[in-house]
């Protein structure tokens, strides 16, 4: 069972708890020639927003996926609302629209009305996608690989926790706090790296985040989230952890 600290402290790590820290993995500056420690998952591919558009299809056949997929969607979300109050039919209609927009590129012609489309990933692999989310169920952030949160866009996928609006509530309460931007901040089971990209986002010079995950998956993910948005964070990756730190005191 993985461990998580849904939470945000500003203190010095503790002796008992800084000891257990197995190692750092630093975010080198952007100038910096260091490489980053590869995905340690089989699927090393980035969201379907980043990928380059090296597939084609017409826009009749991209017409008729909308067609195929909006039937899935009008089938199965009265009985998703019904069952567990999951997406109905206009959510899943509005999933369609965005997993269309994140796979396609406008065709070279700058009035965009050509025939073809580029696509960032084979026609095939967008059937592939909605019939998983329909009939497994997949949650539509793994789909696409991304979740907006905040004013961010943010890598997510399996094995790392999707960003939840409410965790918004912790980088406005950290704001609150007085000389907040030049201070040191602990974001322990950070997961995707949301609340330390975030507060990271707000810091001044002399400020910095710690972020820290038994997951070698969420490291990683959490990692290419702040690259992306090119800010100074280090991580920490617990392998053991036994935690006897009276957080009151």
């Amino acid at each position: 069972m993985t461990l998580r600290f849904p939470f945000t402290v500003r203190s010095p790590l503790p002796p008992v708890f800084a000891s257990s820290l197995h190692r750092c993995l630093s975010i080198p500056s952007p100038s910096s020639s260091s490489s980053p420690t590869p995905l340690p998952s089989s699927d090393r591919r980035p969201p379907l927003f980043l990928r380059p558009p090296t597939f084609a299809a017409s826009r009749s056949d991209l017409h008729d996926f909308r067609r195929w997929a909006e039937s899935l969607a009008l089938a199965a979300g009265p009985r998703f609302s019904a069952s567990d109050g999951g997406p109905d039919a206009a959510l899943l209609r509005r999933e369609i629209a965005w997993l269309v927009e994140d796979a396609t590129v406008a065709a070279a012609s700058e009035s965009g009305v050509g025939e073809e489309l580029r696509l960032r990933v084979e026609l095939e692999e967008l059937y592939r996608l909605w019939r998983a989310r329909i009939e497994e169920r997949r949650p539509f952030q793994y789909i696409v690989g991304c979740e907006h949160w905040r004013d961010l866009v943010l890598v997510v996928k399996e094995g790392v926790l999707i960003p939840r609006p409410e965790t918004e509530m912790v980088v406005d309460l950290v704001a609150e706090v007085e000389g907040f931007e030049k201070g040191l901040w602990a974001d322990l089971g950070t997961g995707s790296g949301a609340i330390a990209v975030g507060i990271g986002r707000m810091l001044q010079e002399g400020g910095r985040v710690f972020a820290t995950d038994l997951s070698p998956v969420a490291l990683e993910v959490a990692r290419l989230n702040v690259e992306r948005y090119e800010l100074k964070v280090s991580f920490f990756a617990i392998i053991h952890l036994f935690l006897v730190w009276n957080l009151d005191s």
